[in-house]
């Protein structure tokens, strides 16, 4: 419904929306090991896995730098937008497991091919940057933002999402979603907590250049999302 007002107006609709970003981890490092031509093979392969994955949950395609995916999903008649991001992100992931041991067996190498997801939601200005030959969608504001510091925090194929994105799950929808925080105490041991959250800050080291872009969302409480189940 919000594609079809926006194609017919021509015009930025402000409407509510979540937001995926995920990078292919350690792309640089990938890109050098391959020759060009299996390289780009790669990229179609994981692009021609994860388009049908997409559809499924009514995302939409939007501008990103690199060989990363930005996904819009917008609020639709029959389900909730919010749930089919984060269903959306738990089937990439899966997907991605498979691509990964191919290449691990054609390749015979020992890189593990990771997305590396992050999720948000807000409230948005929604337009195109249109050409004679094509159009692209865009989102203006901080949700496609903190969505890609998530995804540049995110490791090892992981998922992130922010509290407020939860917190827009209905009861029934949030009992389908394992999520929680992963802390370390004595000795370094380490416990998973379910079903909690913890700001950017109490997690890293911000004061380190590593994670000099994480900054600004020092203080936006996330959660990990380790596994979402789909009503059969």
């Amino acid at each position: 419904m919000v594609i079809r007002n926006l194609l017919r107006r021509r015009l930025p609709v402000l409407t509510p929306l979540a937001v995926l970003v995920a990078d292919l981890q350690n792309s640089v490092k990938i890109c050098s090991e391959l020759p060009p031509e299996e390289y780009f093979e790669l990229i179609n392969e994981i692009w021609a896995a994860m388009s049908p994955v997409f559809r499924k949950y009514y995302g939409t395609h939007g501008k990103h730098v690199g060989d990363g995916m930005v996904y819009y999903f917008f609020p639709q008649p029959d389900s909730n937008h919010i749930f089919n991001a984060l269903a959306c992100s738990h089937e990439i992931r899966v997907a991605m497991k498979r691509i990964s041991k191919e290449w691990q067996l054609r390749k015979n190498w020992f890189n593990e091919l990771y997305l590396n997801t992050g999720l948000h939601e807000g409230t948005e200005w929604l337009g195109t940057f249109q050409s004679a030959t094509a159009i692209e969608f865009a989102v203006l504001g901080d949700t496609i933002n903190h969505a890609g510091r998530l995804s540049d925090f995110a490791r090892y194929g992981a998922v992130w999402a922010t509290k407020n994105l939860l917190g827009k799950l209905s009861p029934e929808e949030r009992s389908r979603v394992e999520f929680g925080i992963t802390r370390r105490g004595e000795g370094d041991r380490e416990q998973f907590v379910p079903a909690s959250y913890a700001q950017i800050g109490s997690l890293v080291d911000l004061s380190s250049e590593k994670y000099e872009k994480l900054r600004e969302i020092a203080q936006l409480p996330i959660t990990e999302v380790r596994s979402v189940r789909v009503a059969e």
